[in-house]
């Protein structure tokens, strides 16, 4: 957990590499803010906004220097004075100018992680007697990636990627067992929910935490998870139903208990046509399901003051809410956003399965 003396919220900085070189100090003077953005299971991506305008020589700058040609690799850390920490490394893969009548020219430079370069060629292709970690260990080799896979266990007699890019591929085949997708640098992790570590930190309320807006509700909510589904080979009926599973931030309360309670004999069932070839298969495919409705039980967005430590697919703990909304939550996405006239923010999404 993070100490708070760590928060010296009165020097922020940033640091930008661009291949491997320090962002000029000419180009950091003109810098007006950059985001970073990230969300489970999408590539994450970056802005940095320039002024692009030399009021001396009366002409634009920037848009054509070899400094911000597409393909080059940028690397943003950020932080405070003397603790920076990088919170990506990717590619720049487009420009976007604005010029208006009353406002100098700005400049835009866009990019993404190397996850990108999975988003572009379609495919139509089957694997055969493989388990999905062997899928996507196969896939980050053909892109020269180095793999941080979990081992998913069963292996499956035949999966199809029809008319999908690699990264809807894995991504599907990710969300069908509630395993998270992305790409760090070079190196494609494809692993659960980190449901058995540590928060990263804790934010409290009117310290680190800005701005919290929870949402409760237990529309969706439902006591148990059932899949019925069909053998292709034997053309058996394969069913799995799930009525309970641990809780991803550890809490006391789930939402399916409270449905339970208030609502009785509130069962789901899920009819599906997907094939399924064993009965490990539909336990594993049910149990992600149960797990994934049950965190939308709470969900909604906050703001606090920056941290580099707070990224998509972490744990973080609040406190000052009360007892029934303080507690660990899993964070879905984050915004770092930078500004030298206004400091740095760390806007989040996040998700429960539970109160406390």
């Amino acid at each position: 957990m993070v100490n708070r003396r760590n928060f010296d919220t009165l020097t922020p900085d940033i640091r930008v590499r661009i291949n491997e070189k320090d962002l000029p100090e000419t180009a950091k003077a003109d810098l007006i803010s950059i985001t970073v953005t990230e969300d489970v299971g999408t590539a994450s991506y970056f802005t940095i906004t320039l002024l692009c305008w030399d009021g001396a020589l009366m002409r634009v700058k920037w848009i054509d220097d070899e400094l911000l040609r597409e393909g080059n690799v940028v690397e943003i850390l950020i932080g405070y004075k003397d603790n920076l920490e990088s919170i990506i490394k990717g590619e720049i893969t487009g420009l976007e100018p604005q010029f208006t009548n009353d406002e100098p020219p700005v400049l835009t430079v866009l990019g993404y992680d190397r996850g990108h370069r999975m988003m572009r060629k379609r495919k139509t292709m089957s694997f055969t007697q493989l388990k999905d970690s062997d899928i996507a260990a196969q896939i980050a080799g053909q892109y020269g990636f180095r793999s941080n896979i979990t081992d998913t266990n069963i292996q499956l007699a035949y999966v199809l990627q029809h008319n999908q890019t690699d990264f809807e591929f894995l991504r599907q085949r990710a969300q069908r067992i509630g395993y998270e997708l992305g790409v760090n640098d070079q190196t494609l992790y494809f692993r659960p929910r980190n449901n058995a570590g540590q928060e990263v930190l804790t934010l409290t309320r009117e310290v680190e935490l800005l701005e919290f807006y929870p949402r409760l509700s237990t529309i969706g909510q439902l006591e148990n998870v059932t899949i019925q589904t069909w053998d292709p080979k034997t053309k058996d009926v394969v069913s799995s139903q799930i009525a309970d599973a641990a809780s991803l931030v550890n809490a006391a309360n789930p939402g399916t208990g409270a449905v339970r309670k208030a609502f009785p004999n509130n069962s789901g069932g899920v009819s599906t046509d997907l094939a399924i070839s064993s009965q490990s298969e539909a336990d594993q495919i049910a149990n992600a399901w149960f797990k994934e409705m049950a965190l939308s039980y709470v969900t909604g967005e906050g703001l606090c003051i920056g941290t580099p430590k707070l990224r998509a697919g972490s744990l973080v703990s609040i406190e000052g809410l009360g007892a029934r909304f303080s507690g660990r939550y899993y964070v879905t996405g984050t915004e770092h956003s930078y500004k030298p006239t206004k400091g740095y923010r760390t806007a989040f999404s996040f998700k429960r399965d539970a109160t406390s």
